[in-house]
């Protein structure tokens, strides 16, 4: 099963480019701190690090406490949340030669919402996330290896992403189900798991899902080999010596630990494991030991920067992240789309 590919169109050298997007990044992640309601400059961001390391000494102001409780870990969790999808989707588009082939699109991140609403329910009242976050991951993980198999019965891959939004459509009908009926300020509301958002996110949540994502992160890289032959055909990797089968189940636990993670600290987020891939292709190439660091840092570059747009642009009203997302990131793949066709009549 093959989809429509995308050419590279290469344009930076990939040290180039992996170097630019961790500038822009951290960039992105200073001007998310000083961005805000309460006004702060970056000389209270210096004031509250150096109290944080111990090199200021005089009292606490309440820009350090904004900055330390709600900004700082809102803003790493942006970045953990965009590398986890970004890197999944560039995982899956590999797996699977699919250049439509996304956490969401593929039903794999509903279904993790599915799993972290069921962790919830396991969790005893005031206990930590930790199976939240392992039932999304377990979720997402199953979600991924199910779509595995259909992948070996489907050849158009229409029919593949068509199975997919069918699954993803059947999840969040059962999610919904579940959210509106649980009368429980525990459950994140329906919003959430449609349209995603990082306004709750705290550091104890960020411990507990930041790992989920550098684990399913790290099973991804370690694989890049892996992607590079499987992008030949799984015949043709068979040939040169891969183990195919072993390789796609560790790439899809690396997955669905990823988009687990990702959706237990921002609900559900679309595009951004879709869009962040097929662009970076045309930039950098194809090769997966590039792509996949490229992908995690675009990713996160790219949440932390909409997140930041999100609760600034309609200020006191904040916007679901996922919203824009969409609003963004849907004519940028039309664009790609369009020029995939062209390329190809």
């Amino acid at each position: 099963m093959t989809g429509a590919a995308i050419e590279p169109d290469r344009r930076f050298s990939p040290s180039t480019a992996l170097a630019g997007l961790s500038a822009g990044l951290l960039a992105l992640m200073v001007a998310g701190l000083l961005s805000g309601a309460v006004a702060i400059g970056p000389t209270d961001l210096f004031h509250m690090i150096g109290r944080r390391l111990g090199l200021i000494s005089d009292a606490e102001r309440l820009t350090d406490s904004v900055l330390w409780a709600i900004r700082l870990p809102r803003v790493l969790s942006g970045a953990a949340v965009g590398a986890g999808l970004a890197v999944a989707g560039t995982a899956l588009q590999g797996t699977f030669r699919n250049q439509m082939a996304d956490p969401h699109l593929v039903g794999i991140a509903p279904a993790a919402g599915l799993g972290a609403v069921a962790g919830i329910a396991l969790t005893p009242t005031g206990g930590t996330p930790i199976l939240m976050m392992l039932g999304a991951a377990i979720a997402g993980a199953a979600a991924a290896l199910f779509m595995r198999r259909i992948a070996n019965r489907v050849i158009e891959s229409n029919q593949f992403i068509l199975v997919g939004l069918a699954l993803g459509l059947a999840m969040l009908a059962w999610l919904g189900t579940i959210v509106l009926a649980w009368d429980s300020p525990r459950v994140p509301t329906f919003t959430f798991w449609v349209f995603g958002g990082l306004a709750g996110s705290t550091w104890k949540a960020l411990a507990v899902g930041a790992p989920f994502v550098l684990v399913g992160t790290a099973l991804v890289a370690v694989s890049a080999r892996s992607l590079d032959l499987l992008a030949l055909g799984e015949v043709e990797a068979r040939h040169v010596g891969l183990n195919v089968d072993r390789a796609i189940t560790v790439i899809l636990i690396g997955v669905g630990l990823s988009v687990g993670g990702a959706v237990g600290l921002g609900g559900a987020i679309g595009f951004v494991g879709l869009v962040v891939p097929l662009v970076l292709r045309r930039w950098i190439g194809p090769a997966h030991r590039w792509l996949i660091p490229a992908s995690a840092v675009g990713g996160g570059a790219v949440v932390v920067a909409i997140d930041t747009l999100a609760r600034t642009v309609a200020s006191p009203v904040e916007l679901p992240v996922g919203l824009l997302t969409a609003i963004l990131g849907a004519p940028v793949f039309i664009w790609f789309l369009m020029r995939a066709g062209r390329s190809y009549a």
